[in-house]
């Protein structure tokens, strides 16, 4: 009887697989896997802090008309220091409200806060002068 090299490895490898099958079925099985433990509840008296990333006040922001309105409508997403970076006139900053409702589903705040906020950060972070030589190739 001759064997060519395929007969004699799909017979190897069929072995294989029937040798380790019954060593599977020699083993005992593996233990019951047991539950989540869950943290037991926290005590009633205890205090509920939540954790914020800053303890930022409106203090944070320059004095003016709508600073408060302003801090409590913003900070609800992001801090205060991304407010103080800009530097829009006041249809940037109106165009950035579109932008954050649509994008980043900010609650609309009504037209008469939206206007005093507006206001109030055209005022506050009104466009910075550039620095150094202008680029000429920039269409302003």
């Amino acid at each position: 009887m001759r064997f060519n090299i395929a007969t004699l490895s799909a017979a190897i490898i069929a072995a294989t697989a029937v040798a380790l099958y019954a060593k599977k079925l020699d083993r005992p099985p593996p233990p019951p896997r047991e539950s989540p433990r869950v943290a037991a509840p926290a005590p009633a008296a205890a205090p509920v802090q939540v954790a914020r990333a800053t303890d930022e006040t409106p203090d944070a922001l320059p004095e003016g008309k709508g600073r408060d309105e302003t801090f409590y409508l913003c900070t609800a997403c992001h801090g205060t220091a991304i407010i103080s970076q800009q530097g829009m006139p006041r249809e940037r900053w109106d165009e950035s409200f579109d932008w954050m409702i649509e994008k980043h589903r900010m609650p609309d705040p009504g037209a008469a806060d939206r206007a005093l906020i507006v206001d109030y950060l055209a005022q506050a972070f009104p466009p910075r002068q550039q620095r150094g030589r202008t680029n000429p190739f920039l269409n302003r």
